[in-house]
């Protein structure tokens, strides 16, 4: 007992500075250091609300000079040409109308992919589509008229606000002045979106080039009824 006294008093400094130090590392590990990554956490949560403030400031500005009427007409225009949905009764009005425009003479016209007609839900969309950016609704069309009508057909085809392209087509002549021409085409058509942004998402000013390639829809002519 005599010897722990005298070793405690001894080393009495030396104790008192490790309790010291002790208590200094208790204190850092139970108080400063939470109290340190909650001052990061704050940090980092202050930084995010700053940028989604700054988007939101952003977004509003863009929305406040948007000038509704011609956004609407911008998409009216757009829709003719692409579709939000396969569209069928438009697709059959211009290929009737551009028929009737050269003087062809339209002798069939009907879908060539087998289950073309399922809903959104029930397709996915092909390597093409995806790489395109928008659906296919492949069909076939069969025409008779003489040399200038058919070429005629095939220019105007290419160039009407509701938008195709010719795949294929095979000729047999009828006689010196007519052929028989059955072309596989596709139409374009792009569902609108299912789920919109939230509030962090960004909105874009539509650009000069946006604007012209909308002006250069716009400027196609509408074949057939623009009702369908």
């Amino acid at each position: 007992m005599r010897e722990v006294r005298r070793f405690l008093r001894s080393y009495q400094g030396l104790l008192v500075s490790g309790m010291m130090f002790l208590f200094v590392v208790l204190g850092c590990v139970v108080g400063i250091i939470p109290a340190a990554k909650k001052v990061l956490v704050l940090r980092d949560e202050v930084n995010v609300l700053t940028t989604q403030t700054a988007d939101l400031r952003t977004k509003a500005a863009i929305l406040t000079a948007i000038d509704e009427t011609t956004y609407k007409r911008f998409l009216a225009d757009l829709v003719t040409a692409v579709p939000a949905d396969q569209s069928l009764t438009s697709l059959f009005s211009t290929i009737d109308g551009l028929a009737a425009q050269t003087g062809i003479t339209l002798t069939d016209l009907g879908l060539t992919k087998p289950g073309a007609l399922a809903t959104e839900s029930a397709r996915k969309q092909s390597t093409e589509e995806k790489q395109i950016g928008t659906n296919l609704l492949p069909f076939a069309v069969t025409i008779v008229g003489t040399y200038d009508q058919i070429r005629e057909f095939l220019t105007l085809a290419v160039k009407v606000r509701r938008f195709f392209r010719v795949r294929g087509f095979s000729l047999s002549l009828i006689d010196p002045t007519n052929v028989s021409v059955r072309m596989t085409m596709d139409a374009f058509y792009a569902p609108y979106l299912t789920l919109i942004g939230g509030v962090d998402t960004k909105v874009e000013a539509l650009t000069e080039k946006d604007e012209q390639v909308i002006a250069a829809v716009s400027a196609l002519p509408l074949v057939g009824d623009p009702n369908l």
